[in-house]
């Protein structure tokens, strides 16, 4: 295969708060072979040149929160109920979408019956579809969550019901530790949590936790990796998280329930007022977290909320308009993102390192909209078509 020189477009990794201009990016084999400014790049000849003028190399995307046998949209419980088929079905097709966005590395936080495990392991390595790492199935308090989920009623339990996922292959274990609209509800305590985190932990994989309100307080007492959703955390939670337990924000989930007020009308409609007073709140919750110093990753909840997937691009607007700066919010959707899976080359673009990143139309760093405007995207070095 020969070399792919991309010459003269503009570079936002996430590291800088503004662009570097004029850079090129050779590609050989399924690494960057060269990137840095176009007046010291390598001799072209014999390479594949495109002429990326006006256009931004981004790192590959990371999305920390995925569910690929969900479907999103208004009725996205309900359709976790579906047959095992067209369960499995949908784990293609929202690959797909993920990497014709940019998005080549995925966290599968849950999903009936374990199905996720099967979807991982069929999409790997398939060129056109993104590497993911997933979590089997979601572990609650008996009737706590979803009919779909695997329910314990007591710590021990809970331990080897996460261990019962290891085994099966899981890469990380996923606790729901409050329930309700608001996680006004605290499912498990800290004493009861922390005897699993210690477990899967000794096996060398992470915890997440499901804490969409005060659930964030225990589950970071006990110690987990991240924290989902995390619309409850204030000033005093994030201020213990730092250096210990990431924030993995889906922001654009409440924004989505308020737009089916207008789509879908009803329940919907009535609760728009509160939904966009929780989307302050998370708000908040961002912005307590960057002022602690707390390592901010980005999800964007497709299939188990009502986002369709390839729709992260709208998590990063949020995260701008929560109070991150740009750069500080696209470092979420990238570097950050590989942090929490684990994966050091995820979501980041260095000479030497993988050939996974794609161009955009604008510049990230000033209209984060650019990211919807996905022009190339390269996957192990490779164009995606």
């Amino acid at each position: 295969m020969p070399a792919i020189h991309i010459r003269g477009a503009a570079l936002a990794d996430g590291r800088s708060p503004t662009l570097e201009r004029d850079v090129s990016l050779v590609v050989r084999g399924d690494r960057v072979a060269y990137l840095g400014p176009r007046d010291g790049e390598p001799d072209a000849a014999g390479a594949e040149v495109i002429d990326a003028a006006g256009a931004t190399l981004v790192p590959a995307l990371v999305d920390c929160h995925a569910h690929f046998t969900g479907s999103g949209g208004a009725n996205w419980i309900a359709r976790f109920g579906d047959p095992p088929e067209e369960l499995l079905a949908r784990g293609p097709r929202a690959g797909r979408a993920l990497v014709r966005m940019g998005v080549l590395t995925a966290r599968e936080v849950g999903a009936p019956h374990r199905l996720n495990l099967r979807i991982r392991d069929e999409l790997s390595g398939r060129e056109g579809l993104p590497t993911i790492l997933a979590a089997g199935t979601w572990i609650a308090r008996r009737d706590r969550f979803p009919p779909f989920t695997v329910f314990v009623d007591s710590a021990a339990e809970l331990r080897a019901a996460a261990i019962a996922e290891l085994d099966a292959g899981a890469d990380l274990v996923k606790l729901a530790v409050d329930t309700g609209r608001l996680g006004e509800t605290v499912t498990f305590s800290a004493d009861e949590l922390r005897p699993t985190v210690e477990a899967v932990h000794a096996r060398g994989k992470r915890v997440t936790a499901h804490a969409q309100g005060k659930g964030a307080k225990v589950a970071v007492d006990a110690g987990v990796d991240s924290v989902e959703h995390g619309f409850g955390v204030d000033d005093v939670i994030a201020r213990s998280m730092r250096g210990r337990t990431a924030l993995v924000t889906t922001l654009n989930v409440l924004d989505s329930f308020i737009g089916f007020g207008d789509t879908v009308g009803g329940a919907f409609a009535e609760a728009q007022a509160k939904t966009a007073e929780l989307l302050e709140q998370a708000y908040g919750a961002v912005r307590a977290a960057k002022k602690a110093g707390v390592r901010i990753a980005t999800g964007s909840d497709f299939g188990g909320g009502s986002v369709r997937p390839g729709h992260l691009a709208w998590e990063v607007e949020h995260l701008v308009k929560a109070g991150l700066e740009p750069h500080e919010a696209l470092a979420a959707a990238t570097f950050e993102g590989g942090e929490v899976l684990g994966l050091k080359d995820a979501g980041t673009l260095r000479q030497g390192g993988a050939a996974d990143l794609f161009l955009v139309h604008g510049d990230p760093l000033s209209d984060p909209a650019a990211l919807w405007r996905v022009w190339l995207v390269f996957q192990r070095g490779r164009l995606v078509e």
